[in-house]
């Protein structure tokens, strides 16, 4: 009984730990070079602890994709929930973005280029619900500065574009290693870039 519950509390690490494993095995041999042999080897697991947990890889390849975005969503929510002032949430946004394409390269460009591989069909309404309670949770955020004064009242998809595709630009840029500005840098510019077209015209807040 007591390994039962041992190899039970170990579960949700070991699939982490699987997942981490096929990342590395997707970004090292590519998608269609990657086997799940490959994926057992590289996560030290065997193959029933792996087919335990999935039952293929493209199931596995969904699973780090779903995983990439839910840990970009919940780190940059964790830190622009704690910012008070608006120009303060905008620059923490940008922050977060591009340190987390900088320190997790490899995730960055599995979530940029697997977008609309087949693999995601079927996840949909998982991905779906991740979005949903994400745009709901950072727009009550900009809606509390929008109604402040401090953030202009513009449709949402274009507040969006505005804010995140300059950093998205940039991000392609650094992962490409065709960045000639420093992230820190890169920070700051769009930042207040982006503060500048989204902001009521008044001093930083």
């Amino acid at each position: 009984m007591k390994r039962m519950e041992s190899t039970h509390s170990r579960s949700p690490l070991r699939k982490r730990e699987i997942i981490a494993a096929a990342l590395n095995c997707f970004t090292e041999l590519g998608y269609n070079e990657t086997t799940m042999q490959d994926i057992c080897v590289r996560s030290k697991a065997s193959n029933g602890s792996v087919y335990h947990h999935f039952k293929g890889k493209e199931q596995l390849a969904a699973e780090v994709y779903l995983e990439g975005i839910t840990e970009y969503q919940s780190g940059l929510l964790n830190d622009l929930e704690k910012q008070r002032g608006a120009f303060q949430g905008i620059k923490a946004i940008v922050r977060f973005h591009l340190t987390w394409v900088a320190r997790n390269p490899d995730w960055a460009r599995y979530l940029f280029q697997k977008r609309h591989f087949s693999f995601l069909i079927g996840t949909e309404q998982r991905f779906n619900i991740l979005n949903k309670a994400f745009v709901q949770r950072i727009s009550k955020w900009f809606m509390r500065h929008v109604e402040s004064g401090a953030i202009r009242r513009i449709p949402w998809d274009v507040m969006i574009a505005i804010l995140l595709g300059p950093c998205q630009e940039f991000a392609r840029l650094h992962l490409s290693g065709k960045a000639l500005t420093k992230i820190e840098k890169a920070i700051t510019e769009l930042a207040d870039s982006a503060w500048l077209s989204l902001s009521m015209p008044r001093e930083k807040k």
